[in-house]
């Protein structure tokens, strides 16, 4: 008598239990892809960047685009470069060059929140002459505060915000 009584028990779990398996595949599945896709255009990228003789200061790096909206896939993921003579972002999707000349550089910061997003930072702040901000997250922000600085040869400091 007792084993009927587990059957409405067991059945559910069951269901439940091989639905998370499933669920659980399907986001090792589309984690997966995503690295693949992110690696692969990073490959592609150096080697674009080494064949038209960009000389590297300062990466490259892996990086988060922080000037859009947040989305599922490799979104604003992609490859942050300090060249000789602009800071340049290879984005995966969509595929796309983000080129911001030295030049055109007023400041470069440490920021603890940007457009919206706060966990994870201290994030790194570029203003341009033109008054707009592009920012990425990325691993030591210092660094790359402290090699943009030196790279427009400027006194200011990096500031922290």
């Amino acid at each position: 008598m007792q084993e009927a009584s587990l059957d409405p028990i067991v059945y559910p779990i069951v269901v439940c239990v091989g639905t998370l398996v499933v669920l659980l595949l399907v986001l090792t599945y589309a984690i997966t892809a995503t690295m693949r896709k992110v690696s692969a255009h990073y490959g592609r990228t150096l080697e674009k960047w080494q064949k038209l003789g960009i000389q590297f200061v300062l990466g490259p790096q892996q990086a988060s685009f922080l000037n859009q909206r947040r989305s599922f896939g490799p979104g604003g993921n992609g490859t942050l470069l300090l060249s000789r003579d602009a800071v340049r972002f290879a984005q995966v999707s969509p595929d796309r060059e983000i080129v911001i000349s030295l030049a055109d550089i007023s400041q470069v910061a440490l920021v603890k929140e940007f457009n919206g997003r706060w966990g994870g930072g201290p994030f790194l702040v570029i203003k341009r002459n033109v008054g707009d901000l592009t920012g990425f997250q990325i691993p030591e922000p210092q660094k790359w505060v402290d090699a943009i600085d030196a790279a427009l040869g400027s006194t200011h400091a990096g500031a922290t915000a």
